[in-house]
Protein backbone atom coordinates (compact mmCIF):
# COMPACT_ATOMS: atom_id res chain seq x y z
CA UNK A 1 0.00 0.00 0.00
CA UNK A 2 2.62 2.38 0.68
CA UNK A 3 3.76 2.16 -2.85
CA UNK A 4 0.10 2.70 -4.46
CA UNK A 5 0.33 6.13 -1.85
CA UNK A 6 3.52 7.03 -3.59
CA UNK A 7 1.91 7.07 -7.09
CA UNK A 8 -0.88 9.01 -6.00
CA UNK A 9 -0.08 11.98 -8.19
CA UNK A 10 0.83 9.78 -11.02
CA UNK A 11 -2.68 9.57 -13.02
CA UNK A 12 -2.82 11.74 -14.89
CA UNK A 13 0.39 13.13 -16.78
CA UNK A 14 2.71 16.04 -17.08
CA UNK A 15 1.51 19.58 -18.53
CA UNK A 16 3.30 19.77 -21.81
CA UNK A 17 4.57 16.66 -24.44
CA UNK A 18 5.46 14.52 -21.95
CA UNK A 19 4.65 11.63 -20.77
CA UNK A 20 0.99 10.56 -19.72
CA UNK A 21 0.19 8.05 -17.01
CA UNK A 22 -2.95 7.09 -18.34
CA UNK A 23 -3.07 3.33 -19.64
CA UNK A 24 -5.89 1.65 -21.78
CA UNK A 25 -6.92 -1.98 -21.63
CA UNK A 26 -8.86 -2.11 -24.52
CA UNK A 27 -11.21 -0.12 -23.99
CA UNK A 28 -11.41 0.85 -20.73
CA UNK A 29 -9.05 3.75 -19.80
CA UNK A 30 -6.69 3.38 -16.47
CA UNK A 31 -3.61 5.37 -15.22
CA UNK A 32 -0.41 3.90 -13.52
CA UNK A 33 -2.27 4.96 -10.32
CA UNK A 34 -5.26 2.61 -10.69
CA UNK A 35 -3.21 -0.14 -11.74
CA UNK A 36 -0.70 -0.21 -8.34
CA UNK A 37 -3.90 0.79 -5.99
CA UNK A 38 -5.13 -2.14 -7.42
CA UNK A 39 -2.45 -4.55 -6.90
CA UNK A 40 -2.38 -2.95 -3.22
CA UNK A 41 -6.30 -3.85 -2.69
CA UNK A 42 -6.28 -7.13 -3.90
CA UNK A 43 -3.72 -7.52 -1.42
CA UNK A 44 -4.89 -5.78 1.27
CA UNK A 45 -8.45 -7.36 1.51
CA UNK A 46 -7.33 -11.00 1.12
CA UNK A 47 -4.58 -10.54 3.53
CA UNK A 48 -6.56 -8.42 6.02
CA UNK A 49 -10.04 -10.57 5.34
CA UNK A 50 -11.66 -11.05 8.94
CA UNK A 51 -9.45 -8.26 10.40
CA UNK A 52 -10.58 -5.34 8.30
CA UNK A 53 -11.91 -2.54 10.31
CA UNK A 54 -15.39 -2.69 8.57
CA UNK A 55 -16.93 -1.16 11.20
CA UNK A 56 -15.61 2.34 11.96
CA UNK A 57 -16.61 6.18 12.65
CA UNK A 58 -16.84 6.47 8.64
CA UNK A 59 -19.02 3.45 7.80
CA UNK A 60 -21.97 5.05 7.76
CA UNK A 61 -20.95 8.62 6.17
CA UNK A 62 -18.83 6.81 3.32
CA UNK A 63 -22.07 4.18 2.49
CA UNK A 64 -24.25 7.62 2.16
CA UNK A 65 -21.20 9.35 0.31
CA UNK A 66 -21.04 6.36 -2.07
CA UNK A 67 -25.02 6.10 -2.54
CA UNK A 68 -24.70 10.02 -3.20
CA UNK A 69 -22.37 9.39 -5.76
CA UNK A 70 -24.14 6.11 -7.36
CA UNK A 71 -27.28 8.62 -7.51
CA UNK A 72 -25.11 11.46 -8.88
CA UNK A 73 -24.05 9.05 -11.71
CA UNK A 74 -27.46 8.30 -12.95
CA UNK A 75 -28.71 11.74 -13.05
CA UNK A 76 -26.10 12.97 -15.40
CA UNK A 77 -25.57 13.85 -18.65
CA UNK A 78 -22.07 11.86 -18.97
CA UNK A 79 -23.08 8.26 -17.63
CA UNK A 80 -20.29 6.59 -18.81
CA UNK A 81 -17.47 9.10 -17.33
CA UNK A 82 -19.10 8.99 -14.51
CA UNK A 83 -19.00 5.51 -13.31
CA UNK A 84 -15.42 5.93 -14.22
CA UNK A 85 -15.21 9.05 -10.97
CA UNK A 86 -17.54 6.84 -9.03
CA UNK A 87 -14.95 4.17 -9.10
CA UNK A 88 -11.71 5.92 -8.84
CA UNK A 89 -12.87 8.89 -6.63
CA UNK A 90 -15.07 7.07 -3.96
CA UNK A 91 -15.25 2.92 -4.40
CA UNK A 92 -11.16 2.71 -4.62
CA UNK A 93 -10.00 5.27 -1.96
CA UNK A 94 -12.45 4.26 0.25
CA UNK A 95 -11.43 0.55 0.49
CA UNK A 96 -7.62 1.65 0.00
CA UNK A 97 -9.30 3.75 4.13
CA UNK A 98 -10.24 0.36 5.29
CA UNK A 99 -6.94 -1.67 4.34
CA UNK A 100 -4.63 1.76 5.04
CA UNK A 101 -6.78 1.80 9.22
CA UNK A 102 -5.98 -2.18 9.26
CA UNK A 103 -1.93 -1.61 8.77
CA UNK A 104 -2.12 1.41 10.56
CA UNK A 105 -2.65 -0.29 14.13
CA UNK A 106 1.43 -1.01 13.75
CA UNK A 107 4.03 2.16 14.16
CA UNK A 108 6.39 0.90 11.35
CA UNK A 109 3.59 0.09 8.73
CA UNK A 110 2.44 3.15 9.79
CA UNK A 111 6.02 4.91 8.88
CA UNK A 112 5.86 2.81 5.39
CA UNK A 113 2.47 4.40 4.64
CA UNK A 114 3.71 8.09 5.50
CA UNK A 115 6.95 7.01 3.75
CA UNK A 116 4.57 6.36 0.78
CA UNK A 117 2.85 9.48 0.78
CA UNK A 118 6.00 12.23 1.34
CA UNK A 119 7.67 10.47 -1.67
CA UNK A 120 4.66 10.67 -3.77
CA UNK A 121 4.93 14.93 -2.85
CA UNK A 122 8.57 15.40 -2.64
CA UNK A 123 8.26 14.02 -6.66
CA UNK A 124 5.86 16.33 -7.09
CA UNK A 125 6.85 19.15 -5.15
CA UNK A 126 10.60 19.45 -6.41
CA UNK A 127 9.39 18.44 -10.58
CA UNK A 128 6.75 21.78 -9.94
CA UNK A 129 8.75 23.87 -8.18
CA UNK A 130 11.57 23.43 -10.27
CA UNK A 131 9.17 24.57 -13.54
CA UNK A 132 8.75 27.51 -10.94
CA UNK A 133 11.99 28.23 -10.64
CA UNK A 134 13.52 27.77 -14.07
CA UNK A 135 10.39 30.36 -15.47
CA UNK A 136 11.94 33.15 -12.89
CA UNK A 137 15.31 32.56 -14.00
CA UNK A 138 14.13 33.16 -17.58
CA UNK A 139 12.28 36.55 -16.33
CA UNK A 140 8.95 35.12 -17.33
CA UNK A 141 6.13 36.28 -16.01
CA UNK A 142 4.67 33.53 -13.49
CA UNK A 143 2.11 35.50 -11.46
CA UNK A 144 -0.12 35.60 -14.01
CA UNK A 145 0.19 31.84 -14.85
CA UNK A 146 2.29 30.12 -12.51
CA UNK A 147 3.74 26.81 -14.98
CA UNK A 148 3.40 23.70 -13.65
CA UNK A 149 4.85 19.81 -14.48
CA UNK A 150 2.91 17.42 -12.76
CA UNK A 151 0.06 18.70 -12.62
CA UNK A 152 -2.28 20.69 -14.97
CA UNK A 153 -2.35 23.69 -12.49
CA UNK A 154 -0.68 25.15 -9.99
CA UNK A 155 -3.09 25.10 -7.80
CA UNK A 156 -3.57 21.01 -7.82
CA UNK A 157 0.25 21.34 -6.44
CA UNK A 158 -1.34 23.05 -3.24
CA UNK A 159 -4.42 21.11 -3.31
CA UNK A 160 -2.32 18.21 -2.68
CA UNK A 161 0.77 19.65 -0.39
CA UNK A 162 -0.83 21.30 2.44
CA UNK A 163 -2.84 18.62 3.89
CA UNK A 164 0.67 16.34 3.96
CA UNK A 165 2.24 19.71 5.18
CA UNK A 166 0.25 19.30 8.26
CA UNK A 167 1.29 15.85 8.81
CA UNK A 168 4.67 16.56 8.65
CA UNK A 169 4.38 19.89 10.51
CA UNK A 170 2.97 17.70 13.60
CA UNK A 171 5.43 15.03 13.47
CA UNK A 172 7.85 17.10 13.30
CA UNK A 173 6.80 19.33 16.34
CA UNK A 174 5.95 16.34 18.66
CA UNK A 175 7.22 12.92 17.47
CA UNK A 176 8.97 10.73 20.45
CA UNK A 177 11.32 9.73 17.78
CA UNK A 178 14.06 12.50 16.55
CA UNK A 179 14.70 10.48 13.20
CA UNK A 180 11.39 10.99 12.58
CA UNK A 181 11.68 14.89 13.50
CA UNK A 182 14.87 15.43 11.31
CA UNK A 183 13.01 13.33 8.65
CA UNK A 184 9.61 15.50 8.70
CA UNK A 185 11.11 19.23 8.73
CA UNK A 186 12.80 18.07 5.73
CA UNK A 187 10.15 16.54 3.90
CA UNK A 188 7.90 19.94 4.95
CA UNK A 189 10.80 22.46 3.84
CA UNK A 190 10.23 20.55 0.06
CA UNK A 191 6.55 20.86 0.36
CA UNK A 192 6.24 24.25 2.03
CA UNK A 193 8.76 25.40 -0.89
CA UNK A 194 6.75 24.20 -3.77
CA UNK A 195 3.27 25.15 -2.12
CA UNK A 196 5.14 29.12 -1.68
CA UNK A 197 6.33 28.61 -5.86
CA UNK A 198 2.96 27.17 -6.86
CA UNK A 199 1.36 31.01 -6.08
CA UNK A 200 -1.73 29.49 -4.99
CA UNK A 201 -3.63 32.50 -2.91
CA UNK A 202 -5.97 29.28 -1.33
CA UNK A 203 -2.88 27.06 -0.56
CA UNK A 204 -0.99 30.04 1.13
CA UNK A 205 -4.17 30.71 2.86
CA UNK A 206 -4.39 27.48 4.04
CA UNK A 207 -0.53 26.58 4.93
CA UNK A 208 -0.79 29.43 7.39
CA UNK A 209 -3.68 28.37 9.62
CA UNK A 210 -2.03 24.95 9.26
CA UNK A 211 0.80 26.22 10.98
CA UNK A 212 -1.14 28.05 13.36
CA UNK A 213 -3.51 25.04 14.12
CA UNK A 214 -0.77 22.59 14.73
CA UNK A 215 1.13 24.98 16.57
CA UNK A 216 -1.20 26.03 19.38
CA UNK A 217 -1.33 22.66 20.83
CA UNK A 218 3.03 22.92 21.73
CA UNK A 219 3.73 24.09 24.88
CA UNK A 220 5.27 27.22 23.69
CA UNK A 221 2.97 27.85 20.90
CA UNK A 222 3.91 31.49 19.97
CA UNK A 223 7.69 30.26 20.11
CA UNK A 224 6.63 28.10 17.23
CA UNK A 225 4.16 29.84 15.25
CA UNK A 226 6.54 32.92 15.00
CA UNK A 227 9.13 31.79 13.12
CA UNK A 228 6.54 29.70 11.06
CA UNK A 229 4.12 32.51 10.35
CA UNK A 230 7.43 35.10 9.63
CA UNK A 231 8.43 32.76 6.97
CA UNK A 232 5.16 32.67 5.28
CA UNK A 233 4.97 36.60 5.58
CA UNK A 234 8.13 36.91 3.88
CA UNK A 235 7.87 34.34 0.94
CA UNK A 236 4.41 36.36 0.50
CA UNK A 237 7.12 39.33 0.13
CA UNK A 238 8.48 38.15 -2.85
CA UNK A 239 6.92 40.05 -6.08
CA UNK A 240 5.20 37.15 -8.05
CA UNK A 241 3.50 36.27 -4.84
CA UNK A 242 2.71 39.93 -3.49
CA UNK A 243 1.30 40.53 -7.11
CA UNK A 244 -1.04 37.53 -6.81
CA UNK A 245 -2.19 38.85 -3.98
CA UNK A 246 -2.57 42.39 -4.79
CA UNK A 247 -5.00 41.20 -7.85
CA UNK A 248 -7.20 40.02 -5.37
CA UNK A 249 -7.87 43.62 -3.71
CA UNK A 250 -8.52 45.28 -7.62
CA UNK A 251 -12.21 44.01 -8.13
CA UNK A 252 -11.76 45.81 -11.10
CA UNK A 253 -8.81 43.62 -12.12
CA UNK A 254 -9.58 40.95 -15.18
CA UNK A 255 -7.84 38.24 -13.27
CA UNK A 256 -9.40 38.47 -10.12
CA UNK A 257 -10.64 35.53 -9.12
CA UNK A 258 -12.96 36.62 -6.39
CA UNK A 259 -15.52 37.90 -8.75
CA UNK A 260 -15.21 34.89 -11.35
CA UNK A 261 -15.98 32.75 -8.45
CA UNK A 262 -19.04 34.73 -7.17
CA UNK A 263 -20.11 34.29 -10.75
CA UNK A 264 -19.39 30.76 -10.91
CA UNK A 265 -21.05 30.73 -7.30
CA UNK A 266 -24.22 31.90 -8.61
CA UNK A 267 -25.05 29.72 -10.84
CA UNK A 268 -24.06 26.61 -9.04
CA UNK A 269 -26.73 28.02 -6.68
CA UNK A 270 -29.18 28.52 -9.29
CA UNK A 271 -28.58 24.95 -10.42
CA UNK A 272 -29.24 23.66 -7.12
CA UNK A 273 -32.69 26.09 -6.52
CA UNK A 274 -34.27 24.03 -9.98
CA UNK A 275 -32.58 20.86 -8.94
CA UNK A 276 -32.17 20.82 -5.29
CA UNK A 277 -31.64 16.64 -4.70
CA UNK A 278 -30.02 15.91 -7.72
CA UNK A 279 -27.60 19.01 -8.86
CA UNK A 280 -26.26 18.50 -12.23
CA UNK A 281 -24.80 14.81 -11.69
CA UNK A 282 -21.11 13.47 -11.33
CA UNK A 283 -19.06 14.56 -14.01
CA UNK A 284 -21.97 16.89 -15.09
CA UNK A 285 -21.78 20.12 -13.59
CA UNK A 286 -20.36 21.69 -17.03
CA UNK A 287 -23.47 21.14 -19.18
CA UNK A 288 -26.26 21.11 -16.41
CA UNK A 289 -25.13 23.99 -14.99
CA UNK A 290 -25.30 26.24 -18.52
CA UNK A 291 -29.73 26.84 -18.62
CA UNK A 292 -29.05 28.31 -15.48
CA UNK A 293 -25.50 30.36 -15.66
CA UNK A 294 -25.45 33.65 -14.23
CA UNK A 295 -25.15 36.17 -16.93
CA UNK A 296 -21.36 37.53 -15.54
CA UNK A 297 -20.43 33.78 -15.40
CA UNK A 298 -17.58 33.40 -18.42
CA UNK A 299 -16.27 30.65 -17.45
CA UNK A 300 -16.38 26.14 -18.71
CA UNK A 301 -15.83 25.14 -15.14
CA UNK A 302 -16.09 21.17 -14.78
CA UNK A 303 -16.66 21.96 -10.80
CA UNK A 304 -18.37 24.70 -8.68
CA UNK A 305 -14.97 25.30 -6.56
CA UNK A 306 -16.76 25.08 -3.35
CA UNK A 307 -15.99 22.15 -1.29
CA UNK A 308 -19.59 22.17 -0.20
CA UNK A 309 -20.84 23.23 -3.51
CA UNK A 310 -19.24 20.89 -5.52
CA UNK A 311 -20.26 17.71 -3.62
CA UNK A 312 -24.01 19.06 -3.32
CA UNK A 313 -23.71 19.24 -7.75
CA UNK A 314 -21.35 15.67 -7.85
CA UNK A 315 -23.04 13.47 -5.75
CA UNK A 316 -26.86 15.24 -4.52
CA UNK A 317 -27.98 16.37 -1.18
CA UNK A 318 -26.79 12.59 0.37
CA UNK A 319 -23.63 13.60 -0.47
CA UNK A 320 -23.27 16.44 0.71
CA UNK A 321 -24.67 15.56 3.93
CA UNK A 322 -22.41 13.10 3.87
CA UNK A 323 -18.80 14.49 3.44
CA UNK A 324 -20.03 17.38 6.49
CA UNK A 325 -20.96 14.21 8.51
CA UNK A 326 -17.38 12.71 7.95
CA UNK A 327 -15.64 15.79 8.63
CA UNK A 328 -17.61 16.15 11.87
CA UNK A 329 -16.47 12.26 12.69
CA UNK A 330 -13.26 12.60 11.61
CA UNK A 331 -12.48 16.13 13.70
CA UNK A 332 -13.80 13.72 16.94
CA UNK A 333 -11.55 10.68 15.81
CA UNK A 334 -8.71 13.59 15.90
CA UNK A 335 -9.83 14.93 19.40
CA UNK A 336 -10.36 11.10 20.95
CA UNK A 337 -6.46 10.95 20.07
CA UNK A 338 -5.49 14.45 21.92
CA UNK A 339 -4.55 12.17 25.14
CA UNK A 340 -2.54 9.55 23.98
CA UNK A 341 0.88 8.47 23.52
CA UNK A 342 3.30 11.14 22.06
CA UNK A 343 3.16 8.93 18.48
CA UNK A 344 -0.58 8.93 18.30
CA UNK A 345 -1.33 12.67 19.71
CA UNK A 346 0.89 14.03 16.93
CA UNK A 347 -0.92 11.89 13.99
CA UNK A 348 -3.95 13.88 15.57
CA UNK A 349 -2.83 16.77 15.50
CA UNK A 350 -1.87 16.41 11.59
CA UNK A 351 -5.20 15.31 11.37
CA UNK A 352 -7.03 18.25 12.55
CA UNK A 353 -4.63 20.27 10.18
CA UNK A 354 -5.38 18.24 7.51
CA UNK A 355 -9.02 19.22 7.95
CA UNK A 356 -8.70 22.95 8.42
CA UNK A 357 -6.53 22.99 5.17
CA UNK A 358 -9.04 21.14 3.32
CA UNK A 359 -12.27 22.98 4.74
CA UNK A 360 -9.78 26.70 3.93
CA UNK A 361 -9.18 25.86 0.96
CA UNK A 362 -11.91 24.22 0.09
CA UNK A 363 -13.52 27.56 -0.42
CA UNK A 364 -12.24 28.54 -3.06
CA UNK A 365 -11.14 25.22 -4.76
CA UNK A 366 -11.60 21.48 -5.40
CA UNK A 367 -10.22 19.68 -2.70
CA UNK A 368 -11.75 16.24 -2.80
CA UNK A 369 -12.92 15.54 -7.03
CA UNK A 370 -8.99 14.25 -8.32
CA UNK A 371 -7.81 11.09 -8.01
CA UNK A 372 -4.46 11.87 -5.09
CA UNK A 373 -7.29 13.74 -3.96
CA UNK A 374 -9.68 11.39 -3.12
CA UNK A 375 -7.76 8.80 -2.37
CA UNK A 376 -4.86 11.00 -0.10
CA UNK A 377 -8.60 11.77 2.18
CA UNK A 378 -9.19 8.46 2.70
CA UNK A 379 -5.33 7.29 3.22
CA UNK A 380 -5.14 10.27 5.85
CA UNK A 381 -8.36 9.56 7.76
CA UNK A 382 -7.06 5.44 7.50
CA UNK A 383 -3.76 6.40 9.32
CA UNK A 384 -4.87 8.26 12.56
CA UNK A 385 -8.08 5.66 12.84
CA UNK A 386 -5.37 2.71 12.66
CA UNK A 387 -3.11 4.77 15.46
CA UNK A 388 -5.73 5.35 17.38
CA UNK A 389 -7.79 2.15 17.61
CA UNK A 390 -4.28 0.18 18.04
CA UNK A 391 -3.94 -0.55 21.71
CA UNK A 392 -2.73 1.82 24.20
CA UNK A 393 1.11 1.91 24.64
CA UNK A 394 3.04 3.78 28.10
Amino acid sequence: MGAALAMAPFYDGFSDSGPSFRLHFGPLPSTWLEVVLGAALVAGLVGGWGRLPWRNPYTFPALLLLAGAAIGSYFTPHQREALGLLKAYFVEPMLAGVVIAWLAGERGRVRILLAGLALGALIAAVTNGAAVTQAILRHEDVATLPPVRFYRTANAVALYLVPLCAFALSLALYSDDRRERRLAWFVLAVMAGAVVLSLSRGGLGALVLVAVVVALFHPRRWLVAIPLLLGVVLAAALPPIRRRVLVELDLSNPLNTITLREALWRSALNLLRAKPFTGGGLSGFRESVAPYADPAYRENEIYPHNLFLNFWTETTLLGLVAIVWALVQAARTAVSGLGRDSWVRSLSIGLLGALVAIVVHGQVDVPYFKNDLALEFWALLGIQLGAVRAPKRE
